[in-house]
């Protein structure tokens, strides 16, 4: 006895469901990648403002570090 075909086969093609499924892709909108990234002073990254900090103290320390240790030793 034959088993009956399961509901959804991936094997067999329906092509009205994918014709309509492609008409309403292409109706609906594209997203715009501008609109999603968010528009702040130091960009989209994340980090942005951790490695800004870590570069400003690594640029103060170059220039006083050796000042303050010359100051220290006398």
């Amino acid at each position: 006895m034959a088993k009956p075909p399961p509901e959804q086969d991936p094997r067999i093609t329906d092509l009205r469901a994918y014709r309509k499924a492609r008409e309403a892709a292409k109706k609906r909108p594209k997203p715009n990648p501008k609109a999603q990234m968010r528009e702040t002073f130091l960009g989209a990254n994340p980090r942005a403002g951790l490695i800004l900090a870590l570069t400003v103290v690594a640029l103060l320390a170059y220039l006083f570090l050796p000042a303050a240790i010359r100051l220290i030793r006398g």
